[in-house]
């Protein structure tokens, strides 16, 4: 199996294995200007009706009026993902990046003494902590995309317990933040490996129904199968968005997808990256007229072929671009085992250690092509359809 073990392997030593002291580097705050924040801007000639983001077929349009372009970094959340995120608002600004994907457990794993967001008084510590990130980088107009890591399957099969407490953090977030249009929700990462296509689609559709069912018209982003990668070529269910999210967005309001763009997309070494079946892939889904990010890519320097999961990741950064389709790198904090640094290991790995935010050098090759993506965004002009097609009652 040559997917990646990122954090799906590490309850075991995840607790033991975090909390030491960091080496800092000295930042220097600045505001970023306009285009960092908001993704480029021009005068759109249909005005947005309500100043919220809205999916139009392939197009994701933001409260201004203008398509928008997604770049930024997945950064810890809550519970196993534990560091002072809320604080490192303005570092992310600095970056460039205008979204933000947090991840955390949302079911509780009382072995390790953690409680997710379904253990009543036990978890309000990680909805405070979900509060004061969503306050801190919202107030930035960067979008904060809240995503689930623990899965929902057990035994085989869907857990019914481990859906209904998943459904059930959902709507109290859906209930929180219908009204704050620059928080997201990823309902599950990197759903299914072989399960069967059903229980994607019946899983997706239970939490994608129980988060309308609060009014909220909040932006909902489904990842894709093989954990994530979508690739075909290893035996088992992918190109699940092509597929199936036509009936999984149909005469709904809202519906962005994601695939994770890693090792998948490369033969061992490096050799032979799968460029043309990459954007053969793009051309599916946006021929089926969905929207889709990458909501995961990147390489580290301890993997066993490294080489390969870079030139895997590269396809994205190269090729997904031109099509629109934007970027959130994995990851801007590092965790224990985890190498996806964006900075250099004597800088603490953490994406906010940059020693200088006009020229830094404290960039891994990684951070390079990162940071000249934030920088560069592609501009792709005013929104020119109708808001009504977005399916949101409130665009109507």
């Amino acid at each position: 199996m040559f997917k990646h073990l990122k954090m799906m392997s590490l309850l075991p030593w995840i607790l033991c294995a975090c909390g030491g002291s960091e080496p800092e580097v000295q930042v220097v705050q600045e505001e970023p200007a306009a285009d960092a924040r908001d993704g480029g801007s021009e005068s759109p000639t249909v005005a947005n009706p309500t100043g919220r983001f809205y999916i139009v077929g392939k197009d994701i349009v933001d409260p201004s009026g203008n398509k928008f372009y997604p770049v930024g970094a997945n950064l810890d959340g809550w519970d196993f993902f534990q560091r002072d995120t809320e604080n490192r608002a303005a570092a992310a600004a600095n970056w460039g990046w205008n979204i933000i994907r947090i991840n955390g457990a949302q079911l509780a794993h009382p072995d390790w003494k953690t409680y997710g967001l379904v253990s009543g008084d036990l978890s309000k510590p990680n909805f405070d902590k979900i509060d004061r990130i969503v306050q801190a980088y919202t107030s930035r107009k960067i979008v904060v995309l809240i995503e689930f890591h623990d899965g929902v399957w057990a035994n085989g099969g869907v857990d019914a317990t481990r859906l209904a407490q998943t459904r059930s953090a959902w709507i109290a977030l859906a209930n929180k933040y219908k009204t704050n249009t620059f928080v997201w929700f990823n309902l599950l990462n990197e759903p299914v490996w072989s399960q069967p296509v059903s229980e994607y689609l019946s899983v997706h559709t239970d939490l994608r129904d129980a988060i309308r069912s609060t009014g909220a018209e909040n932006i909902i982003v489904m990842d894709g199968g093989v954990a994530g990668q979508e690739w075909p070529g290893w035996g088992i269910p992918g190109n699940l968005i092509p597929t199936y999210g036509p009936q999984l967005s149909q005469n709904q309001c809202n519906i962005l997808f994601s695939i994770h763009v890693y090792n998948a997309w490369a033969e061992a070494g490096g050799s032979s990256p799968h460029t043309s079946q990459f954007i053969a892939y793009l051309n599916s889904v946006q021929s089926k007229n969905l929207a889709l990010i990458v909501g995961e890519t990147g390489w580290n320097s301890n993997d066993s072929d490294v080489p390969r999961l870079k030139a895997g990741s590269m396809i994205a950064f190269t090729n997904a671009p031109a099509y629109g389709v934007g970027i959130i790198a994995w990851h801007g904090n590092p965790n224990w085992g985890d190498t996806f640094a964006l900075t250099k290991a004597d800088s603490s790995g953490q994406f906010y250690s940059i020693d200088n935010w006009t020229q830094p050098t404290t960039l891994t090759d990684f951070g390079k092509v990162l940071w000249d993506l934030s920088h560069k965004k592609p501009v792709l002009g005013a929104f020119t359809g109708s808001y009504a097609a977005s399916g949101c009652a409130s665009a109507k």
